[in-house]
């Protein structure tokens, strides 16, 4: 049962020897394939539910997947070569695989397979093995990840059936919950990602995610 006082969402979890309820703070995480700063912070914010008594409710989020026209901010030359190098850095720092392709972002895969198949796996409570392979996928090896082969060698490793993951993902409720969660996600003034959602409070890009956890801990909520 879910309960919302003001903007905060929490969910109430009754204790089998004393019988109270305890109210369980939401983190809601926005992320997206397209964007090698998630992949990154992956394995931080999937993190989080380890450390804190909190609902984490992750929420694949695309603008273009979800068939929406956003103009994205513009960005200079030098810029853009900054965000190329930072990313290497980062990735060469915390030793994970990254291949930086020479033409992103004017060229970039289509996220919606990706986003789609997310929303399922979530369903199926497969999304953080999910998210790690896609991930790896995009920005690991920079892959087409809507090669029809990658699909079957995902479900394989996913241990599900291929077909049956497929026909979730092209049900009209998969597309509508896409679309879902980039309107709400626009209502909650969610304008890039990763985006880390605590209350009302927006924990933006990864050099936050320190901060996300000093938060979780003023509010007493580090586990043990």
């Amino acid at each position: 049962m879910s309960i919302r006082i003001g903007n905060n969402v929490y969910f109430s979890d009754k204790q089998k020897h004393d019988g109270y309820i305890r109210m369980i703070q939401t983190v809601e995480i926005f992320y997206s394939f397209e964007s090698p700063y998630s992949y990154l912070a992956n394995d931080s914010l999937a993190q989080i539910e380890e450390d804190y008594e909190v609902r984490v409710l992750w929420h694949p989020y695309s603008a273009k997947a979800a068939g929406q026209s956003v103009q994205a901010p513009s960005m200079q030359a030098s810029q853009l070569s900054y965000v190329k190098e930072d990313v290497v850095r980062l990735a060469k720092k915390m030793g994970m695989p990254l291949v930086m392709r020479g033409d992103w972002p004017e060229y970039q895969f289509d996220p919606e397979r990706s986003i789609r198949g997310a929303l399922v796996a979530s369903d199926l409570n497969i999304l953080y093995e999910y998210n790690i392979k896609m991930f790896q996928r995009w920005w690991g090896e920079a892959i087409d990840p809507n090669d029809q082969s990658f699909l079957i060698e995902l479900c394989d490793d996913l241990d599900i059936d291929p077909n049956e993951f497929s026909g979730r993902m092209n049900t009209s409720d998969i597309r509508e919950r896409v679309r879902g969660n980039f309107k709400r996600g626009q209502k909650l003034g969610i304008f890039d990602v990763p985006l880390v959602l605590i209350g009302e409070e927006r924990f933006w890009g990864l050099d936050r995610l320190p901060d996300v956890r000093e938060r979780l801990n003023e509010l007493n909520l580090a586990k043990g």
